[in-house]
């Protein structure tokens, strides 16, 4: 290991550093990337200079022109239909009314005893049907409000009453996420492969973290801290008593003809989800308002679809740190904390970098980028791979420079110090606990 190898390890710690750092304070990924990249470049240049020779500027160049912007554009390729379609079916069920029909039922049927419950099933359903966690936040926080102020539960509970379900949903096979998606065509699987991993996931992250959260609510019953309100509740409504809502069963409708598509026909996950769009508008047409209004809700999702280019500028570090001097160092960390498992060294490479990334996506396409080969070269398995990358990419992913998550504080009114402790409970721990599962189940051959 030379001093300029070690040069161009601190340039990448020090990207990534200014990935969390910029994130943490809002600034926009797409500029935050861009100096990371930067500062990978030019501290891989060095190093690169040093030990080979050559124009300093040359090198710096084809860093980040090439390598970097060549990485950017190949995750945009790949990754703008998935969202395009993604977004347009989350938006397009936004507007039947949908979530807050499966979330007004289950708060119904639940009631106010089983308060942590109800936010916990609705939350759950609501994800396995598809809709983004941004309008699971909006859609959940008002009713879990209500329905925790009633009860007498801390407030601080909420961000992770929600988000713990979401997290849980994603390591179910089968499903159109984007942390399942991904590996699985990249390495040529099936998304429902690696069933028995998946569901063994599923279970360990969803019953630990109903068992927590149910014991703190009765927790903060008993202290008698009940729900503090804040100055922005006012702003906040609840349409529980709201008769003008579709059947919350037609959820799955939709939902059915996605994962049939993709599980079964080995649909591309994105034209699954374009085949969901339109089974949507044919369903809700005269509810959606028309085909102008339908298309007008399209386009709205189509212009979010547009945060492909930040998670694009994100991702496309991976490939530059793949081909900088630095980057032996990583690998060599790597192999020698993975005990020569392909297993082990997947789960902990794509929670380390979706830990710096604050990004499930991002740890995956790092290791994607830059190990696949090698671990199929060292005898893993693809099935079991694309499992243990799915799952392991949920753990470290969900620190607090993860937008999610800030997201889901702001708007719950719930500061860092209140909540983040259950969060990490629910997202962290657990998740961690079923890595190590899966990582177990594939060195068995138990895929």
């Amino acid at each position: 290991m030379s001093s300029m190898e070690v040069l161009s390890f601190i340039g990448i710690i020090l990207s990534l550093t200014i990935i969390v750092v910029g994130s943490l304070k809002g600034h926009s990924l797409i500029l935050v990337s861009t100096l990371a990249a930067l500062v990978c470049s030019i501290t891989g240049a060095l190093a690169t200079t040093a030990i080979e020779g050559g124009s300093l500027w040359q090198i710096f160049y084809d860093g980040y022109a090439v390598e970097y912007m060549k990485g950017v554009a190949d995750i945009i390729i790949q990754l703008f239909p998935l969202f395009l379609g993604g977004q347009m079916f989350g938006r397009l069920l936004e507007k039947t009314g949908l979530p807050i029909a499966v979330a007004n039922a289950v708060f119904k049927k639940i009631g106010t005893g089983g308060t942590v419950a109800a936010v916990y099933i609705a939350t759950l359903l609501l994800s396995i049907g598809g809709i983004n966690v941004y309008v699971i936040i909006f859609t959940m926080y008002s009713l879990a409000a209500a329905f925790y102020k009633k009860a007498g539960i801390s407030r601080s509970l909420i961000p992770a009453n929600i988000l713990a379900a979401a997290v849980a949903e994603q390591a179910l096979p089968g499903v159109p996420t984007f942390n399942l998606v991904i590996p699985a065509q990249a390495l040529g699987v099936n998304p429902s492969s690696g069933f028995a991993m998946g569901i063994v996931a599923f279970l360990i992250i969803g019953v630990l973290n109903f068992i927590y959260l149910d014991r703190m609510a009765k927790k903060s019953m008993k202290s008698g801290e009940g729900f503090v309100d804040r100055d922005e509740d006012g702003k906040s409504t609840v349409t529980l008593d709201s008769e003008d809502l579709p059947n919350p069963f037609l959820l799955f409708v939709p939902l059915a003809f996605v994962i049939v598509l993709m599980n079964i026909f080995a649909v591309p996950a994105w034209a699954a989800l374009f085949v969901g769009c339109a089974v949507i508008a044919v369903m809700f047409y005269k509810r959606l308002g028309g085909m102008k209004t339908v298309v007008e809700f399209l386009a709205e999702g189509a212009e979010s679809s547009q945060v492909v280019m930040s998670t694009g500028a994100l991702c496309g570090i991976a490939t530059l740190i793949g081909s900088v001097p630095g980057y032996g160092i990583v690998v060599s960390f790597l192999e020698k904390s993975s005990f020569g498992s392909p297993y082990i060294m997947a789960a902990v490479a794509v929670g380390l970098l979706a830990g710096f990334a604050g990004s499930a996506l991002g740890g995956i396409q790092f290791v994607l980028a830059n190990f696949a080969d090698k671990f199929i070269a060292m005898g893993a398995s693809p099935v079991a791979l694309t499992r243990i990358m799915a799952v392991s990419s949920l753990t470290l992913d969900s620190l607090p420079h993860n937008s999610a998550n800030i997201l889901t504080f702001q708007y719950c009114k719930v500061t860092y110090k209140e909540g983040y402790i259950h969060l990490v409970f629910c997202t962290v721990l657990t998740t961690l606990l079923a890595t190590v599962a899966t990582v177990v189940m594939a060195e068995l051959g138990m895929f």
